[in-house]
């Protein structure tokens, strides 16, 4: 049986349901649409065996200006297999983002409102749960645990951000003249909506495949995600980018350190960080720096590489790629249980 929420949450839909993992691999699976009732509402994609998660609650947390789609297509879904392997899976989107901004009408104004919403979510769960966050959402994960705003068994950071807009040439160059903007220009709560962005984008999917090999910021390596797959995580998956977040990010590419860093470097919360070799839109070096200055004894770095001729790694296929079962799903997988 499916753990009963403790009562500031609310379920709105409740079925049980067929649901694709990958590879043409069909579960039944229980799926909830989740409501955390408070001053600051969420919502969130729950999914548990029929007869309920044997292992645990498990948070996952998008990334910047994306949503549940992430983790979860008609196509490959790592919150499912995370959930057909017994845990209580948690899709969380972010104020501003999916559910959390077309039901509850509030948006992100600042970068602080994701960690303390990610709190929020986590100390209202029956049990400690473990987060595992993408891109931004990693950082989401860093930034509660570094400043203790909520407990966490331990955080996987795929394709974390960490150092930011350092590397390459083309993201220094846009923070640079996002920080050039008068000191007085303040954003608020400004949002710009990249839905049409996406669909364009999954229209010219051949073309931004092949133009991977060479761009300055690609999302994935060319060939590692199907047609279908990337065109419906492109179409369904880009959400609002908050303007005054992005002008926080740019100040953090302007030197080595991230608001959270003092923190992170007394942390004890396990962290189990995942980089692409050739993600453009966060180098692993960058990412690097979450495993380095973690205060944590217990901390594991995996950089995925074309070790025996497989693939190369960019930043979306990390988590919806043709080899992210096998590689990164798994991992994760094994990493939690150790720790439960």
């Amino acid at each position: 049986m499916t753990t009963p929420l403790p009562s500031p949450f609310i379920v709105h839909d409740d079925a049980v349901k067929q649901a694709h993992i990958d590879q043409g691999r069909y579960e039944s699976l229980r799926l909830q649409v989740v409501e955390l009732h408070q001053e600051q509402p969420l919502w969130a994609e729950r999914m548990t065996k029929p007869e309920g998660a044997s292992k645990g609650p498990v948070i996952l947390i998008h990334g910047f200006a994306q949503n549940r789609f992430s983790w979860h297509t008609t196509h490959r879904s790592m919150a499912a297999w995370l959930a057909h392997e017994g845990w209580d899976v948690f899709n969380l989107e972010l104020r501003g983002h999916g559910r959390s901004r077309r039901r509850s009408k509030t948006v992100a104004s600042s970068f602080m409102d994701y960690p303390l919403d990610l709190s929020n979510f986590s100390n209202e769960l029956y049990e400690t749960p473990f987060w595992v966050g993408h891109s931004l959402g990693a950082s989401v994960a860093y930034m509660s645990a570094a400043e203790g705003l909520a407990a966490s068994k331990g955080i996987v950071g795929l394709g974390g951000l960490y150092r930011f807009g350092q590397a390459g040439w083309l993201l220094p160059r846009l923070t640079r003249w996002t920080r050039q903007l008068p000191m007085g220009v303040r954003f608020g709560d400004i949002q710009i909506h990249t839905g049409v962005t996406g669909r364009a984008f999954a229209r010219l999917f051949p073309l931004l495949d092949l133009a991977a090999f060479g761009a300055p910021i690609a999302g994935w390596w060319p060939g590692s995600i199907e047609p279908e797959l990337a065109k419906e995580r492109m179409r369904r998956g880009f959400d609002y980018i908050p303007v005054r977040v992005w002008q926080e990010m740019s100040e953090w590419s302007s030197a080595d350190r991230v608001p959270w860093d003092d923190g992170w470097r007394t942390s004890t919360t396990p962290c189990f960080i995942v980089l692409g070799d050739r993600d453009t839109m966060l180098y692993p070096d960058e990412g690097m720096a979450a495993f380095e200055r973690s205060g944590a004894e217990d901390k594991t770095v995996l950089v995925l590489d074309d070790t025996h001729g497989l693939t190369h790694w960019g930043h979306l296929d990390i988590v919806l790629g043709k080899h992210a079962q096998q590689h990164v799903w798994t991992a994760v997988d094994t990493w939690m249980t150790d720790r439960r």
